[in-house]
């Protein structure tokens, strides 16, 4: 029976790069190898070869053959660091310019990574819009986005239940666009409401949005285009639920509508509900009392025909989603707005602190 020579994997043994596992096929069948560096000196597989039944011919000891060898070896070792299962897969993974978003598309990144992928990530892309039409377009494969936006965006029936507003995203963006919604984060639920300062709370005795009713007609709210836009918006159907007719809306980001608020350019500004801002410019989030604001909890949405190519996109995604929590995100989000943190150092850290990063 001829002899071979053939590649042993173990692919959930961690090994160095520079590692070469061999078995031997003989009469007897497979025997392990011991572990061969590649720097170690030639002589040494020399010698191992040397110690093999005579039938194997000795001549197949040539440099050149063992140089051929170790790279077809190596290759079917999978002992590079470099590979994994996303081994030769290029990814782009793209982010909205709140914190929360660059958060979460860096986490993805760095998980993406650690399975070998070769990733782009390009943070702060846009608003809602921009990251809609770029995934769209095949110019990201995978950003993390909301639940309530995608009811929002494309006006789907509102629901309180996060399992129905996951199932009634999912199934539009699938059948529309051929987008996969992986697992949410149902710890997790990132929401809009209106904010306004402690001063401004007192003076008009406000205390939830029902509040506003009778005194919007003399008041300016602010808020991202995203969140005002007529027909895409967040607020509208939040108005109408609530008959709310503010005297006028400015189009102003997130983090600006507090300093907004607190100049006093506009009264009432949209806000997340995970905003530390909240807490550290001394605001009041007027309570929603007909929960008319979509529950908003985030998933990586990616484009089908990545996960065609690499089934693995999703296992290694979904690793992070039971691991997010309101209260995580906005200690993270403080970091990165309030402490003035880099969004890749925060994102590897909570993600080392999680176990899910080595």
């Amino acid at each position: 029976m001829p002899l071979a020579l053939r590649a042993r994997s173990r692919s959930n043994v961690e090994r160095p790069l520079d590692s070469l596992c061999l078995a031997v096929e003989g009469e007897a069948g497979y025997r392990s190898v011991e572990m061969l560096s590649a720097t170690d000196d030639v002589r040494k597989m020399e010698e191992f070869f040397m110690t093999q039944p005579r039938r194997f011919s000795r001549g197949l000891l040539a440099f050149g053959f063992l140089a051929i060898l170790a790279g077809v070896v190596l290759a079917g070792c999978g002992a590079s660091s470099t590979g994994g299962a996303g081994a030769g897969v290029n990814v782009t993974v793209g982010s909205k310019n709140d914190p929360d978003g660059q958060l979460l598309a860096e986490m993805y990144s760095l998980l993406l990574k650690a399975q070998g992928y070769n990733v782009t990530t390009k943070l702060m892309l846009g608003q809602t819009p921009v990251l809609d039409a770029a995934i769209k377009s095949g110019t990201i494969d995978i950003y993390p986005e909301f639940t309530g936006t995608g009811i929002g965006v494309y006006k789907l029936p509102s629901t309180q239940n996060p399992q129905q507003a996951y199932s009634e995203v999912k199934t539009y963006y699938e059948q529309n666009f051929q987008i996969t919604w992986l697992a949410p984060a149902y710890g997790l639920n990132d929401s809009y409401g209106l904010c306004t300062s402690q001063a401004k709370a007192q003076q008009l005795n406000l205390k939830s949005i029902d509040d506003l009713v009778a005194q919007a007609s003399n008041l300016t709210l602010s808020g991202q285009q995203d969140f005002t836009d007529a027909q895409k918006g967040v607020f509208p159907p939040v108005q109408q639920a609530y008959n709310l007719q503010f005297k006028k809306v400015v189009n102003v980001s997130e983090s600006l509508g507090f300093a907004a608020v607190t100049s006093g350019q506009v009264d009432i500004n949209e806000c997340y509900t995970t905003d530390p801002a909240i807490v550290t410019n001394n605001f009041v989030l007027l309570t929603d009392t007909k929960g008319a604001f979509p529950i908003y909890n985030p998933a990586p949405i990616v484009r089908d025909a990545l996960l065609t190519k690499s089934p693995a996109v999703k296992t290694t995604l979904e690793t992070l989603e039971t691991h997010l929590t309101t209260e995580k995100i906005t200690q993270l989000i403080k970091q990165v707005s309030i402490d003035k943190k880099s969004v890749p150092s925060v994102a590897e850290a909570f993600l080392k602190s999680e176990k899910l990063l080595s």
